[in-house]
């Protein structure tokens, strides 16, 4: 019996560590340890095959588990959220869903799936709402003979740029000296935190924050431990 860990983020939205980091802390506090990581990159408007959930249902095994940070990993579709709970209990595999703390013990639980439809329909709505909203909002906006966009944006763009390659500039000092230490990128977050060394925007370190920073500083580490 395995467990498998799905990851999905939309590449200008979310963040695979981030996730990643959520269920590490969930299997932790239930001993449990993640056999399989699947991690996609892709929009839930892609289709099952180049989100590999058929690569994922095909590859789970009777008394496997499947673990996702959260509902909409899977899918923001109803009919697509039923298909695949089919599946899953079909084949009897336990799923967690972290967010929604929700359990399956890989039965054919009616309790569960009206519980897992119900979630996903009223997800789809408030975006099929505010996705409106936002249209009827810019319809007012072009009847009333406003322009849309801010004038001062570009300027505003380039203080702000200015503003982050200052600060990158002075953290140069800092992270090329874990660089020089041999440090991996995990560990210079770890060290960074320990510090009390605070992000820019006054937050702990994430490795995305790190990768972005040392990006635009042109400093190169050891890839980050898998």
């Amino acid at each position: 019996m395995k467990i498998i860990s799905y990851l999905r983020v939309s590449t200008d939205r979310q963040d695979l560590e981030n996730q990643k980091l959520e269920i590490e802390n969930y299997t932790k506090k239930l001993g449990l340890q993640v056999d399989q990581w699947i991690q996609v990159e892709m929009s839930s408007r892609k289709s099952f095959d180049k989100r590999k959930i058929d690569n994922l249902l095909s590859s789970l095994k009777k008394g496997d588990t499947l673990i996702v940070s959260e509902l909409s990993r899977l899918s923001r579709s109803i009919r697509e959220i039923h298909n695949i709970l089919h599946s899953l209990m079909e084949k009897k595999i336990n799923l967690h869903i972290i967010k929604q703390n929700i359990v399956t013990n890989g039965e054919n639980d009616m309790t569960t799936k009206i519980l897992v439809t119900v979630l996903s329909m009223v997800s789809e709505m408030e975006r099929e709402l505010i996705s409106q909203r936002t249209k009827n909002g810019l319809e007012l906006v072009k009847r009333n003979g406003k322009k849309l966009g801010n004038p001062n944006i570009k300027s505003q763009v380039e203080k702000l740029k200015e503003d982050s390659n200052r600060w990158s500039e002075g953290m140069r000092t800092v992270i090329t000296g874990f660089v020089n230490q041999g440090l991996t990128q995990r560990e210079i977050v770890s060290e960074l935190n320990k510090l009390n060394i605070k992000t820019r925007r006054e937050c702990q370190w994430s490795l995305i924050t790190l990768q972005r920073v040392m990006k635009r500083l042109e400093i190169k580490t050891l890839k980050v431990k898998k």
